[in-house]
């Protein structure tokens, strides 16, 4: 699910945009999660994902802090990824 909302908690003009959610309890593994949101995004021509963050232990620690203000932040073909403990998953261009 696509949710073209910017993220309240941000501030500044460079502001997050939320562009999916992930569910942890979901069947879909987090990078096929985030792979579909940044095609959908058109922002995954380049390197693979995996180059960019392992997905497996990111996935571990987010679902271990079970929903607290938790993240992985990564950066991948000119966008910073941030994946939250809460399944958001937002974008903003590198500064």
């Amino acid at each position: 699910m696509i949710d073209r909302t910017a993220d309240p908690n941000s501030t500044g003009a460079n502001e997050w945009e939320v562009v999916a959610r992930h569910d942890f309890d979901g069947p879909a593994e987090l990078d096929v999660t985030i792979v579909t949101a940044l095609g959908e995004e058109s922002c995954c021509e380049g390197p693979p994902l995996y180059t960019a963050v392992d997905t497996e232990p990111a996935e571990r620690f987010l679902r271990s802090v079970d929903g607290d203000d938790a993240s992985v932040v990564f950066v991948i073909n000119g966008w910073t990824v941030r994946v939250s403990a809460d399944g958001r998953i937002a974008v903003r261009d590198v500064p």
